[in-house]
């Protein structure tokens, strides 16, 4: 019998381990400035998603927590970096190692009188490296295009841009090619009138903020209210200021909850920053999504934001 029971305690309490384990971990991480997506079985930790030179880093931090009996760390493969520049704002949205490396791109890409939103998750990989985003930048700006998209991802670079005349196109393509020596580049450059200002790849801003939102722990709400959970105005400030890069873009405000009353209120929260960034209020349209079964899981109280 008592054998019976003890193996009883670890079906019932296991979850609570787990859940206990889960904490400590992403508190330990956070203290130390460190970065990963954790799931927790048993004793068991993997923290994935991890920048390759800060995983020997976290191994230890984590290997230190009590309780904690095999760690596995993943690093992250790297991602999509999305340089966009519409007219004065350049919009830089993708994941870096760390802060240090945030730094050394922000300091690569100034450039002239341009305004830089810098939409970066900590903890990922830089697809290039940021000396490369700095001269991809300036190949951009030397063309005279202010309407320009470059994707970088998998050793390719795809460049879009509408441009008046051929002799445009061609400075354009001949500076990307050059500033990013040794990339596979994707020439998406029209020659034609220029679109209305503003016009992006709207598929891949929508990913950009979702990169951004769920890498930042997603917009959400305490249990059962409408106070911020986190840091969440200051992530949709950020949202905001990607947004101004496709004024023409619609933007829906997904909000989940218990109470469609609370939802709602969640949903015009969210929306009141983005208007105070400056995104267009008769582009923002809301919907509430019930959780039946209660707001215990964070995504049942966090607003989604879809750009279409």
């Amino acid at each position: 019998m008592p054998a019976l029971l003890a193996a009883t305690g670890v079906v019932v309490h296991g979850g609570g381990i787990e859940r206990t384990l889960d904490a400590e971990v992403r508190t330990a991480l956070g203290k130390a400035g460190y970065h990963g997506v954790v799931s927790v079985s048993g004793r068991s930790v993997v923290v994935s998603e991890v920048s390759p030179r800060s995983a020997d880093a976290v191994r230890a931090v984590v290997s230190d927590v009590s309780g904690v009996g095999a760690t596995d760390v993943r690093t992250a493969e790297p991602e999509q970096l999305l340089v966009a520049l519409r007219g004065a704002e350049l919009l830089l949205s993708g994941a870096v190692a760390d802060d240090v490396e945030r730094r050394a791109l922000l300091d690569a890409t100034k450039a002239g009188d341009h305004r830089v939103t810098a939409a970066l998750r900590l903890g990922g990989t830089l697809p290039i490296p940021p000396a490369v985003v700095g001269r991809l930048v300036s190949a951009v700006l030397s063309a005279e295009v202010s309407d320009v998209t470059a994707t970088v991802h998998n050793g390719q670079v795809a460049v879009a841009a509408r441009v008046p005349d051929e002799g445009r196109a061609k400075a354009l393509r001949d500076a990307v090619r050059e500033a990013t020596n040794g990339l596979q580049v994707t020439d998406r450059v029209e020659v034609g009138p220029s679109t209305v200002s503003g016009d992006l790849n709207v598929e891949a801003l929508h990913d950009s903020i979702s990169r951004l939102v769920n890498g930042n722990g997603a917009i959400r709400f305490v249990q059962g209210t409408t106070a911020w959970e986190g840091h969440g105005p200051v992530l949709v400030q950020r949202v905001g200021r990607m947004l101004l890069v496709a004024p023409r873009a619609s933007v829906t405000l997904v909000a989940h909850g218990t109470d469609p009353t609370m939802a709602e209120k969640r949903a015009q929260m969210v929306r009141d920053v983005l208007v105070g960034q400056g995104v267009s209020s008769a582009l923002i349209a809301t919907e509430t999504r019930p959780a039946p079964d209660g707001e215990y899981d964070p995504a049942t109280r966090q607003v989604d934001v879809v750009v279409r």
